[in-house]
């Protein structure tokens, strides 16, 4: 635990040491930025999560030395074989290690272990971290020109010239200061079933179940055997937040290319559930202070995939904050350019992932028809989907002939089966 300075004022805080939140403090930290991170909780942490962490996160977790320690220590497992259950029932099953080229779309990590590590390389990147620090509210202080950042278990009282919020999808403090309107709009659950005691062949599978859609379920084998299973609930389709503990609990028994692939015998811990916050917040930035990661709703509304976009957004975060420090001013003008910049990387990207996300509800056949396709044409035509869904190629690639084409065929032709 970090000693505790009342008068100190640290150059920068950052609430939450999620991805989001520890990765802002290592790039800063690298930059030569003191820091400090306050996590209301301690290391390690369990954290609601389909744990499937793709190649953006992937690259910064190199960046880091995390991903090759995890590696080493065999607590990664590569999603190499793997596909989807369509509405309708049309399976894919097939296996990527052909189609990619030195890094798989996605490796399962369990989020205990990586979020550790991660706090770890900003710590020992120089960050200062406070855990079981629960943070109540903050107030900026115009005379001293800084940040008081008060906690709520200590009865104590940071001082930062910057802050960063970065305390999920519920965000507290951005909701108070008035960045954020309203609650998340979506959820999800997670839970994880014990090795040796499921029937799981695969390294990860999608399932849509038709009543699910937009929304979908996932299955993901971890490095010690584990599973880790997860239900998104996406607005758009018959189910609200409010069915997540039925559609949870159902699914695994009653679906059955999800019960097949659980077993009669498998031993699942009680079931977790998080918010979800899509699209990014129209403002993210002020004088003095960046929202990053959950807080300001940088998850993918198509996959709810949100990880990677953390980091890409804290990088920018830290880039940003590096660069009005040099000039001396924190000043909303100046920090406006990170907002600029996850909006180019990925958020105009959102607006595609909101688009897809209608034609799935209206259009379910279309989800049937990719399974389709994919069985007729390979693991190369579902490596493109893979890299559009986990964001490594644009969602605009949808709507462009070399997939479109071949899914309209494919929708014409299952169409033509029905009748």
């Amino acid at each position: 635990m970090t000693t505790i300075n009342d008068n100190h004022i640290y150059e920068v805080g950052i609430v939450g040491a999620g991805p989001a939140g520890a990765s802002c403090a290592y790039y800063l930290a690298k930059f030569g930025i003191e820091v400090a991170l306050f996590e209301k909780k301690k290391f390690p942490r369990k954290k609601v999560c389909g744990d499937a962490i793709t190649v953006r996160a992937q690259d910064h977790l190199k960046r880091m030395g995390v991903l090759q320690e995890i590696l080493k220590e065999k607590k990664g497992n590569w999603a190499a074989l793997g596909g989807i259950v369509s509405p309708s029932g049309i399976e894919y099953y097939g296996d990527s290690s052909n189609e990619v080229k030195g890094q798989h779309l996605v490796i399962a990590i369990k989020r205990e272990i990586m979020d550790e590590k991660i706090v770890r390389a900003a710590t020992n990147a120089g960050a200062k971290l406070f855990e079981n620090i629960s943070v109540s509210n903050v107030n900026f202080s115009v005379s001293e020109k800084c940040w008081l950042v008060k906690t709520e278990n200590i009865k104590k009282s940071f001082k930062v010239r910057m802050l960063v919020i970065a305390d999920g999808a519920a965000s507290k403090l951005a909701r108070s200061l008035g960045y954020v309107d309203g609650p998340p709009e979506a959820t999800c659950s997670s839970v994880y079933i014990e090795a040796g005691t499921h029937t799981f062949e695969q390294d990860g599978v999608c399932y849509y179940p038709s009543k699910l859609v937009p929304g979908y379920c996932a299955l993901f084998k971890e490095a010690d055997g584990d599973l880790v299973y997860c239900c998104y609930i996406i607005p758009g389709g018959e189910c609200d937040k409010g069915d997540l503990v039925k559609m949870h609990h159902s699914l695994i028994k009653d679906d059955p290319f999800i019960s097949k692939a659980i077993g009669p015998n498998a031993k699942i811990e009680k079931m977790k559930a998080a918010p979800i916050r899509f699209g990014g917040i129209p403002q993210s930035y002020d004088n003095n202070l960046l929202i990053v990661g959950d807080a300001a709703g940088q998850i993918d509304p198509l996959t709810g995939e949100g990880i990677q976009y953390a980091m890409d957004a804290a990088e920018y975060a830290a880039n940003t904050i590096t660069k009005a420090n040099k000039k001396g001013n924190y000043s909303k003008r100046l920090l406006k350019g990170y907002q600029r910049k996850w909006m180019k990387s990925f958020g105009r990207d959102f607006k595609w992932s909101q688009r897809m996300v209608k034609v799935c509800t209206r259009y379910p056949i279309f989800l049937d028809a990719f399974a389709s396709a994919s069985n007729r044409k390979g693991d190369k035509f579902m490596t493109v989907w893979g890299k559009i869904m986990t964001g490594s190629k644009s969602k605009l690639n949808f709507f462009l002939p070399k997939l479109a084409f071949p899914l309209v065929v494919e929708i014409i032709r299952l169409k033509l089966k029905k009748k």
